[in-house]
C-alpha cells in the first residue's frame, strides 16, 4: 500500500472545494479534482474511497475547522447571554475568513448528500453550542424549546448575514454585528411572559 502524503492529499481537498464552489457538486469530476491538484485521478483513491467519500469526508472536514475555530478559548463560566454572543460572533467571523468553506458546507447542506451525515458524526462538533442551550434551559434564561428550534432563530440567522456579506447585499458595521447579536439573544430568552406560556 502506499503511503499516504499530507500534501498531497491537502492538495485533493483545495482543488475539490475550489472546483466545486466554481462548478457545482455534480459538475466536478474526480479527474478535473486530479488535473488541478496535480496528481494522478488513481492518487485520490488512496485517500477517498469514491467522490461521494471525497464530499463526505470534506464536508465533515470543514466543519471540524470551523468547529475548532469557533470554541477555541470558549470559556462555559461566563455569564449566558455573554457566551451566546461570543459563539455567534466567532461564527460570522470564522466564515467571512473561510468564504470557500461557506460555500462548500451550503452546497453540501442543501444536496441529497447530506443524508449520509449522522447526527452523531457532526453533534460533538458543535456540543458546547448545544450545553450552553441546555444550561439556559436548564436555568430558565432560555425559552424550553428543542435545539433545533434555538439553532433556527440565531445560528441560522447569522449565516444569511454571512450569505448576504459573500453577495455585497450588506456588510455589517461592528455596532450592527452587535445588534444582530443582541436580537439574537433576546429571541430565545426567557421572560416571564414566555415562561408561563410555554409551562401551561
Amino acid at each position: 500500500m502506499r503511503a499516504r502524503d499530507l500534501k498531497k492529499e491537502e492538495a485533493i481537498c483545495a482543488a475539490s472545494i475550489d472546483l466545486i464552489n466554481r462548478k457545482g457538486l455534480s459538475e466536478t469530476s474526480m479527474s478535473q479534482i486530479a488535473k488541478q491538484a496535480n496528481v494522478s485521478p488513481a492518487t485520490i483513491y488512496i485517500y477517498f474511497k469514491n467522490k461521494e467519500d471525497l464530499l463526505k469526508q470534506l464536508y465533515l472536514r470543514i466543519q471540524r475547522e470551523a468547529s475548532t475555530s469557533i470554541f477555541t478559548g470558549y470559556e462555559s463560566f461566563l455569564p449566558l447571554d455573554e457566551s451566546f454572543k461570543i459563539l455567534l460572533r466567532k461564527a460570522y467571523q470564522y466564515f467571512l475568513r473561510k468564504p470557500e468553506h461557506f460555500i462548500f458546507l451550503e452546497q453540501y447542506s442543501n444536496s441529497p448528500l447530506i443524508s449520509k451525515i449522522g447526527d452523531d458524526q457532526i453533534q460533538n462538533y458543535f456540543e458546547p453550542l448545544f450545553n450552553l442551550f441546555a444550561r439556559g434551559r436548564q436555568n430558565k434564561m432560555i425559552k424550553d424549546l428543542p435545539d433545533e428550534m434555538l439553532l433556527s432563530f440565531t445560528f441560522y440567522p447569522i449565516m444569511q448575514l454571512v450569505k448576504y456579506h459573500q453577495s455585497g447585499k450588506l456588510r455589517l458595521q461592528y455596532s450592527e454585528l452587535e445588534a444582530t447579536l443582541v436580537m439574537a439573544w433576546n429571541s430565545i430568552k426567557r421572560d416571564r411572559e414566555v415562561g408561563k406560556f410555554i409551562n401551561n
